[in-house]
């Protein structure tokens, strides 16, 4: 009986030696188990935070008055308006004045909204690289470009959001050297 006792308590040790190493090697593989998720919370957004009151000291600080430029409103290119720009680099380019000129020119024109002042350049840059041998003649130059200029504004208001005037002044084709 007494081999018996012991039996049982070897069993009961090895039992517990078992589930110790059991116990360490689903720690160490199997860590998911007794690893606790964090609880998670909703997402709010904080309140906005007050908006602060205007300060008393300079209330008409941001008013403009009658005399200040209006820098604001959109300044629109007409096909004419641009036709005499186009004019005025063509004479330009025939009375033999500098790209830089020509660009400082462009660039200082106040007729010309912002967003097409590269437009411009590129146009001088197209002229000045052409021999003014294969320049076509003034009238002709700009009769062909208000032309183009027509056709794309047309386009352009047909089409919703579209700006009227062309997005590139376009140079007509050059007729063949004569």
């Amino acid at each position: 009986m007494k081999s018996f006792i012991k039996l049982l308590i070897l069993l009961l040790v090895a039992a517990a030696i078992a589930f110790g190493a059991w116990k360490i090697i689903e720690t160490t593989l199997f860590n998911d188990d007794d690893v606790e998720l964090p609880q998670q919370s909703e997402l709010r957004q904080p309140p906005p935070a007050p908006v602060p009151p205007p300060k008393q000291e300079d209330p008409y600080q941001n008013a403009q008055g009658e005399d200040a430029s209006n820098d604001s409103a959109p300044v629109t290119l007409t096909c004419i308006d641009a036709s005499k720009i186009i004019a005025e680099l063509y004479d330009m380019r025939v009375n033999g004045k500098t790209q830089d000129e020509a660009n400082e020119a462009v660039s200082n024109n106040t007729a010309i909204p912002d967003e097409r002042v590269s437009s411009f350049i590129e146009f001088v840059e197209l002229l000045w690289s052409t021999p003014k041998e294969k320049i076509v003649e003034k009238n002709r130059f700009i009769k062909d470009f208000t032309a183009n200029c027509d056709k794309l504004a047309q386009a352009a208001s047909s089409a919703p959001a579209a700006p009227a005037a062309p997005e590139t002044p376009a140079k007509p084709e050059a007729p063949a050297a004569q």
